[in-house]
């Protein structure tokens, strides 16, 4: 029994360090905590001859108690310092990641509250054609007092001549219901797609999943990406390096030509045009910019002194976002000098733009089935026009440096072909203030959730590139402008509609 406890005792190494039983030094320790080894030797029972001896020196037995209280309040600090320190661990376990998440969180609630009684589903439209109807069956009327064009439209089965140009980077969870709606819906004739990752991404996007759904006998059932291939109607380009859409775009108009294609509507994965008036995006394009050589779409336009066209100066946008007034001389040269004709080159359509519906993180559904409430017409973003081209009057002799709209050339007597809005009045610039949906609309889903949409910003625009601020904005749930993103408020299911509608595997999502 004896050598058992003796053994016992010697583990040393295996007994837990008790309070009153270390014998080691602050050193041996390594906890850096203060000690006093002389307190152990005072103790002793046998220490009584070095009592006698301090009781007839008070003066060191006065430094010895000022050591023990500088060793006593020591331990003290000590303890409060382990303390805090285990405290502000156990924070930093319980709190690592809140710190981000906070603000979003912040901004979710805000979001819910602000679309608390306010949300809504417009009411039916009239069937008529008054402006802002939301039915697609009807024909905009051509204003023909000012066009001169034949106004005849394509049958159903006549080949699209329309191509869509977009450049992407890790857009591939969107990519395939994009495409099928440019395909099946809007029916253009091929999909110009330029890879901007490094390595190419698109590559792993399996073409042959985007349905056909077309007639047989229509020459455009193909969709295998085989680029070489005239007929195919995916193309996939890559287009490696920074704001790399002004010429990627410029590319894919002379790739279009080289293949005999009429137009072009340059736009975004993010966007979905929807026809309100037209059953293809040839018919609007037919309809707006005159097919072929021999039918040129012309109209009368005003020119004021300086030899501009009235209602084609460019409207800008300052840095905050909002439209530029016009000033007292720029007003007093908008008189109307004479009237001359003109060509259309192009169709400028306002984005109408979907909000994220309060959602943080990504949900693996389409995305115009995800998101389905707008934002009121006045949001600032809804001034910004995509284009649809006539290809001939293009001019690619210059830098595409915006991707709303582009410069046109000008025809055999020297006068620049015109931009139009779907009012069919002339409009210079990337936007039009007027927000006008009554005819078409890009639904612009250019929030998805927070977390998307700050990986949008930290990658930045295809002409601009990144942006610390707006990176930073979108952290916190701020928009380009300032303003918190917004849910929306306004039920708008239209690109959802028309995609089930033509391609009816999508209807499995409604179950």
């Amino acid at each position: 029994m004896e050598n058992t406890t003796l053994r016992h005792r010697g583990r040393d190494d295996d007994e837990p360090s008790m309070p009153g039983n270390d014998r080691s030094t602050s050193k041996q320790r390594g906890d850096g905590s203060c000690s006093c080894p002389m307190l152990p030797l005072l103790l002793r029972p046998r220490a009584s001859w070095i009592w006698m001896y301090l009781s007839k020196r008070p003066k060191l037995l006065f430094g010895l108690g000022l050591l023990s209280l500088v060793f006593v309040g020591c331990q003290f600090i000590r303890g409060i310092q382990l303390s805090n320190a285990v405290l502000k661990e156990d924070n930093d376990n319980n709190d690592e990641g809140s710190y981000h998440q906070q603000p979003q969180l912040m901004w979710q609630q805000t979001c819910e509250a602000s679309r608390s009684g306010n949300m809504h589903r417009p009411p039916s439209p009239p069937q008529s054609n008054n402006n802002n109807n939301n039915t697609h069956s009807l024909r905009h009327q051509p204003k023909l007092d000012t066009f001169k064009h034949n106004t005849s439209f394509p049958n159903k089965n006549e080949t699209s001549s329309v191509v869509v140009c977009t450049i992407a980077i890790h857009e591939l969870p969107y990519l395939t219901e994009w495409a099928e709606y440019n395909l099946h819906v809007l029916n253009v004739a091929k999909l110009f797609l330029y890879d901007n990752a490094n390595t190419p991404e698109l590559s792993n996007w399996n073409v042959d999943s985007v349905s056909i759904g077309r007639e047989e006998g229509s020459g455009q059932n193909s969709t295998h990406n085989t680029n070489s291939d005239k007929n195919s109607r995916i193309s996939i380009i890559h287009y490696p390096g920074s704001k790399q859409q002004g010429p990627a775009y410029k590319d894919c108009a002379r790739r279009a030509l080289s293949e005999g294609y009429e137009y072009a509507f340059f736009t975004d994965v993010d966007e979905f045009l929807v026809l309100y008036q037209h059953n293809s995006i040839t018919e609007l394009a037919v309809d707006y910019l005159g097919k072929g050589d021999d039918d040129d779409v012309r109209m009368e336009v005003e020119i004021d002194k300086d030899e501009k066209i009235i209602g084609g100066r460019h409207e800008h946008i300052d840095e905050e976002g909002k439209l530029e007034e016009p000033t007292t001389s720029t007003l007093s040269k908008l008189t109307t000098e004479r009237n001359e004709t003109r060509t259309v080159g192009s169709l400028g359509m306002n984005f109408r733009t979907l909000g994220n519906n309060c959602d943080i993180e990504y949900k693996d559904l389409p995305v115009s089935k995800r998101f389905q409430y707008r934002v009121e017409a006045a949001y600032p973003m809804n001034m910004y026009i995509k284009s649809l081209v006539k290809l001939k009057w293009l001019d690619l002799d210059v830098n595409f440096n915006d991707p709303h709209f582009y410069k046109l050339k000008k025809d055999d007597n020297g006068k620049e072909a015109v931009k139009i809005d779907t009012n069919r009045n002339v409009r210079g610039g990337s936007i039009h203030h007027m927000r006008l949906y009554d005819v078409a609309a890009v639904h612009h889903f250019l929030f998805k959730s927070l977390t998307e949409y700050i990986k949008k910003r930290e990658r930045g625009g295809g002409t601009t590139g990144p942006s610390a601020s707006l990176t930073e904005k979108a952290k916190r749930g701020i928009d380009n402008n300032g303003a918190p993103i917004p849910g929306g408020s306004i039920y708008d299911d239209e690109v959802w509609k028309r995609l089930v509608e033509k391609v009816p595997r999508y209807k499995k999502f409604d179950a």
